[in-house]
């Protein structure tokens, strides 16, 4: 889980994740961050934790990142890091959901309400009705995309 500041909570996927940086990563020496990555041109550093987290901090300037070649990561983060707009990393693959789900109930569209992540080539969303109050989670696979759309449990909210 990742505390998003858009957000306001925890979360393991929202809209506010960005997608990867997509440029060459070099390993770090230091206790809580393996890799980083940059590019000079949209000036953004990605930051890989060892915890599996991933962040991307925006404006850095090019120096900055030549100091963090040389430099303790962990310390930059602590007392530099915070003045930049950071933003966690999409993970895996992007999974092809729906923007809405109709309730099968009473027909109205649902909205989303949690999602989860599985390996990387599945995704659950739990949908609710604001009409008549029901929630029901779907599985989404992007490996059979005819298989994507399975009912897993339909209760009262």
């Amino acid at each position: 889980m990742v505390f998003c500041r858009q957000c306001q909570k925890n979360v393991e996927e929202c809209e506010h994740f960005v997608p990867p940086l997509g440029v060459p990563a070099i390993n770090v020496f230091d206790e809580k961050v393996r890799t980083i990555a940059y590019s000079a041109e949209k000036r953004i550093l990605e930051v890989s934790f060892k915890t599996g987290q991933v962040w991307q901090l925006f404006g850095v300037p090019p120096g900055m990142y030549r100091e963090l070649c040389d430099a303790t990561i962990s310390s930059f983060l602590r007392f530099i890091a915070h003045r930049y707009n950071a933003r966690p990393v999409r993970h895996g693959t992007d999974i092809p959901t729906p923007p809405a789900e109709g309730c099968p109930q009473c027909g109205s569209a649902m909205t989303r309400r949690h999602s989860t992540k599985g390996d990387g080539s599945m995704q659950r969303i739990l949908w609710a009705c604001s009409k008549c109050a029901k929630t029901l989670w779907r599985t989404y696979d992007a490996l059979d995309p005819r298989s994507s759309r399975k009912l897993t449990s339909f209760k009262n909210g």
